[in-house]
């Protein structure tokens, strides 16, 4: 395919409505697999896809799918048109990666009433307990998973995914999340528990949840306390200001003697369990060298309070650049 094709075809998927009617004449004319297929690959790079565009393509390509490449599809959650035929076809011809979709489907509200619409639930308990939940099968799920514990399990695996419909099942369904929360990860160890799994605000959001109960760990007693005193919707808006703020961006030293950049304004929307040892040190550095406004400092002051509840002794200092 040359040039003027290949951008032509990245403008189509872009949205380009004459792009999008050449593709369509093309197709039309003499659409050989190689453009159908580049045409396929770019669509299903987008969110939402031209609808006529994709119809001219999606019967050809979705046979030509991997076994994986058929089950990353299936297990989209995003409202994009492949998700439903590919979980079709899985259902049809594929019945022995039933399992794996359902592995993905906790995070994914979507797949997860899909899976229950069609009655499947996977053989691992935690996650047959979760997709329960997810998928508003509540009493059944009381009924599965009295003292919460299967619930915890899954929540303290790696790679779960978004944790954010999983708390929005438990608020729906009641379920105390003093059930649940706990399970501070040692670094290295693999566990994530909930609060650890969610942003700084969000887990603020859930540790108010808890009321006054604590973790008998002391570690995490002392994680939930600086949650549940701040303020959720305080710390929504201090990370908005904390963008348009605009502090430096920060370089960080690695294990290997290499070095990484770090965004400031990135730390408060990611999981706490996921930040760094390295992205500690900025968090003092910056804190320790810059005064920004009350609300952001006490939102970085709370983002490096849990970190060094996580990290202790293994801070790395980043310096700072513009």
């Amino acid at each position: 395919m040359n040039a003027a094709l290949r951008v032509t075809v990245g403008r189509a998927a872009a949205g380009d409505r004459a792009a999008v009617v050449t593709l369509l004449w093309l197709l039309d004319r003499e659409g050989g697999p190689q453009l159908r297929e580049a045409v396929w690959r770019s669509l299903l790079a987008v969110p939402m896809p031209d609808r006529d565009l994709w119809q001219a393509v999606q019967g050809y390509c979705l046979a030509a799918l991997t076994a994986d490449e058929l089950l990353a599809a299936a297990a989209r959650d995003d409202g994009h048109p492949v998700a439903a035929p590919a979980r079709q076809r899985i259902l049809d011809h594929h019945p022995g990666r039933l399992e794996e979709l359902c592995l993905r489907a906790p995070g994914r509200p979507g797949l997860a009433a899909w899976c229950a619409g069609h009655a499947l639930a996977s053989v691992d308990k935690p996650v047959a307990a979760l997709l329960l939940l997810v998928s508003g099968q509540i009493e059944q799920y009381h009924a599965e998973d009295p003292d919460g514990s299967a619930l915890r399990a899954a929540l303290e695996r790696p790679g779960l995914g978004d944790r954010r419909p999983v708390l929005a099942a438990m608020a729906a369904a009641g379920v105390e999340p003093a059930l649940v929360v706990g399970g501070s990860p040692a670094a290295g160890s693999g566990r994530s528990g909930l609060l650890w799994s969610l942003p700084v605000a969000q887990a603020a959001e859930a540790a108010r949840g808890l009321g006054g109960w604590r973790p008998e760990s002391p570690t995490e007693a002392r994680l939930v306390r600086h949650l549940a005193g701040a303020d959720a919707g305080r710390l929504d808006r201090a990370t908005f200001d904390l963008i348009r703020l605009a502090p430096p961006v920060a370089v960080a030293p690695l294990p290997d003697g290499r070095s990484r950049v770090v965004d400031l304004c990135e730390l408060p929307e990611r999981p706490l369990g996921e930040l760094t040892p390295a992205e500690l040190g900025v968090l003092e550095r910056y804190l320790s060298t810059s005064r920004p406004p009350a609300a952001v400092r006490e939102l970085l002051e709370l983002l490096r309070d849990c970190l060094r509840l996580r990290y202790g002794d293994e801070i790395e200092l980043g310096g700072l650049t513009t």
